[in-house]
């Protein structure tokens, strides 16, 4: 996989991998997938930030695979779970040659909020966020924060960064300063969709109407 750089080449992979691949070769895969991962989050704590890390190019397309994939011990289970991936990629995605949001000034963004709000410790815990930069459109989304259950019965997040195709006004910083505020969501109900009991208070209290509000949108731009 070292030399897949975009989500379109990922999706060419992945319906070559369905059609060919053994359990062997997926464990293989898997292994590969495992190793970077840990190669990552090593790397983020030799630069002294353990909590998250910035991906792009080949980086992102690996962790893309290996936070969106289930490894099981069935072929027929992985090549379900390979082909619906290809297939959202496919469906979902276009790749672009623009540049919405920068490694460097992501990474300064999580910086302000580490240094204000001790980002890490108190919303990430003991997660590991992956914030991917994709050289790509969604159909649908500019970008957005996706929940996981992991394993363990913890629940992670990750945020994809993508180029905007409705929203041409705000800042890209702003807009991963918006995701930030789904993490924060998620830390304190474990489902972006539920926001704290407590946000109908403060929603009160400013005069928001919470009937015409998105509230989980309303809470994350808060």
């Amino acid at each position: 996989m070292n030399t897949i750089k975009k989500l379109s080449e990922l999706a060419v992979y992945l319906k070559r991998a369905v059609e060919t691949y053994s359990q062997r070769d997926y464990e293989q895969l898997h292994q590969e997938l495992c190793a970077r991962c840990d190669q990552l989050i090593m790397e983020a704590f030799m630069d002294r930030h353990p909590g998250w890390s910035i991906v792009e190019g080949n980086a992102a397309c690996m962790m893309y695979l290996y936070r969106n994939w289930s490894f099981s011990r069935r072929v027929e289970e992985n090549v379900v779970q390979l082909s619906a991936l290809a297939n959202d990629i496919t469906e979902n995605y276009d790749d672009c040659d623009d540049k919405f949001l920068t490694a460097e000034a992501a990474a300064e963004t999580i910086k302000v909020a580490e240094r204000v709000y001790d980002f890490s410790k108190r919303v990430l815990r003991e997660q590991h966020l992956f914030i991917f930069l994709f050289h790509a459109k969604h159909c649908t989304e500019d970008s957005f924060c996706r929940c996981m259950n992991m394993t363990d019965g913890s629940v992670a997040a990750d945020i994809y960064m993508l180029i905007p195709h409705k929203d041409h006004e705000t800042t890209p910083q702003s807009m991963l300063l918006h995701e930030l505020g789904h993490c924060v969501n998620i830390a304190l109900t474990g489902d972006p969709e539920i926001p704290p009991e407590d946000f109908a208070l403060v929603m009160k209290l400013i005069g928001v109407d919470a009937v015409e509000c998105d509230i989980p949108e309303f809470f994350a731009y808060v």
